[in-house]
């Protein structure tokens, strides 16, 4: 009710008592919601949405199996191809001109640095113009995984970054001690590959302003000691790393979308104890909060990268339900804007294989995905009136968006297709559930609790009523406290 207040037709908003309410509301509004607006979903009405980014076109057209994932409302492009019109990976030969090390070889400069940004920019609008049709409106992922951006974060075999930096400002510096020449090879490196991966997000989203442009496994917390520290791991994001993601702010800010990683290991799976829950609910968490920290009035979807299958098993070896909830039940319970479910061409490689799968989609897989998108549907149109994502109250909390069996079940279109929709209807104490468990992240236009206001109401008090008056009642309001 208290947004009437600030309706411009019902009430004159210069008059100091109705000011001061309708900063009151405004403020009320802000402490209920936890979480500035984010950006529509791709498809109205369909708050989380599942894509397949696996290479099984074979599978229908040289195996003879047809995994007809459109029965489960996965999303892929035309005839299961690995690139399309939904969603495209630019690996490092696909975008422009990408300077890496290999086996200790310098190919295109070695590092970013050493690059021309002119050339690269010059051959990565030829690639977008070769990959993508002008009217793209789908996900555009770049993956890029040679070095990383933050010069600390190239350990291990990318740790040439760091060295041929060094010898790079060494060579102009012979009369520097170490200190100094670490010092400045990290600065411009982390300079370089900044204006080389945001130059690049730029020219993306110039030349296709529709796409959803983002970096694979961006953002990631590094979490992965469970194979150090199994007996006490508690999947926390080291305190480190964390500070080092507020670094990439301008990553955050300048992308259209995220797309981190959770791809569970067998020696995780659900069978042996709760890490893998643990692994990926941190993972998600620190996605959540790196999308708030970007600096525009809104934040960017996410879409988490995950798996069918384990990333380790040779045998192709399927995650059970309870992990498929640790990954893709947790992204949508914490709010994120779908999920990326990626393979290999193993998953085609052979006829046995495409019918493993296939088994894995119509068994488990599918109507675990028909369940969970239903009742993110239905939990954006019971709480925050369609022009919202539901998202847990406490993230700790082992509460799901799942629909109830007692309330609704999955009956069969015909028996010639594996197709099936969902009967029944929310009983008082579903609903109840909810809103015990959930609240909304609007979408960018509209406010509330419920996201039933839309944004003008917001600007109609601004407009109509002086700063001045607003902050000496708010005064006014804390003294009669």
């Amino acid at each position: 009710m208290a947004w009437t207040w600030c309706d411009p037709g019902r009430l004159p908003a210069p008059y100091p008592v109705y000011a001061a309410l309708c900063l009151l509301s405004l403020t009320s509004v802000g402490q209920d919601l936890s979480r500035k607006p984010t950006t529509p979903p791709l498809v109205e009405g369909q708050p989380f949405q599942v894509y397949w980014n696996v290479p099984t076109s074979h599978c229908s057209t040289h195996r003879g199996v047809d995994l007809h994932l459109d029965d489960f409302g996965i999303v892929t492009n035309r005839n299961e191809r690995f690139l399309g019109e939904k969603l495209t990976i630019f690996y490092s030969t696909r975008l422009g001109i990408y300077p890496t090390y290999h086996s200790g070889d310098p190919e295109n400069g070695g590092l970013p640095q050493n690059m021309s940004l002119e050339e690269h920019l010059r051959q990565a609008r030829i690639d977008i113009d070769n990959f993508l049709v002008t009217d793209y409106q789908g996900l555009a992922v770049i993956d890029w995984e040679d070095w990383r951006p933050l010069y600390a974060r190239n350990w291990g075999s990318k740790r040439v970054y760091q060295t041929k930096s060094q010898e790079l400002v060494r060579g102009r510096n012979p009369d520097w001690n170490q200190t100094h020449i670490e010092a400045e090879a990290k600065k411009e490196y982390e300079k370089a590959a900044k204006m080389y991966m945001m130059s690049s997000l730029m020219l993306g989203q110039s030349m296709r302003p529709k796409a959803y442009w983002g970096f694979y496994l961006f953002p990631d917390c590094y979490n992965y000691h469970f194979r150090e520290e199994f007996p006490t791991y508690d999947g926390h994001c080291p305190d480190i790393e964390i500070e080092r993601n507020n670094e990439l702010t301008w990553m955050w800010t300048q992308s259209s979308a995220l797309f981190p990683s959770v791809y569970l290991e067998e020696k995780i799976k659900s069978e042996r104890g709760e890490r893998g829950k643990l692994y990926a609910r941190y993972r998600i968490r620190e996605a959540v909060r790196v999308a708030l920290l970007t600096k525009g009035e809104y934040t960017p979807p996410i879409f988490l990268y995950c798996r069918s299958h384990f990333i380790d098993s040779t045998t192709l070896t399927p995650l059970n339900e309870i992990d498929l909830v640790r990954t893709l039940g947790e992204s949508a319970a914490m709010g994120v804007s779908g999920a990326i479910l990626w393979g290999s061409t193993d998953f085609s490689r052979t006829t046995e294989n495409c019918q493993a799968v296939k088994d894995q989609v119509h068994n488990v897989l599918g109507p675990y995905i028909l369940n969970l998108t239903a009742s993110v549907q239905f939990c954006s149109r019971t709480l925050c009136s369609n022009h919202g994502r539901c998202y847990r109250r406490n993230a700790d909390e082992n509460v799901f968006l799942h629909l109830n069996s007692r309330s609704f079940r999955f009956v069969k279109r015909n028996r010639r297709t594996d197709k099936v929709r969902i009967k029944g209807r929310a009983s008082l104490s579903d609903r109840r559930n909810y809103r015990a468990h959930f609240q909304c992240q609007c979408y960018w236009g509209w406010n509330g609790t419920r996201c039933s206001h839309h944004k003008r109401s917001i600007d109609s008090c601004r407009a109509k009523t002086s700063p001045l008056t607003l902050v000496l009642f708010l005064l006014l309001s804390l003294l009669l406290i």
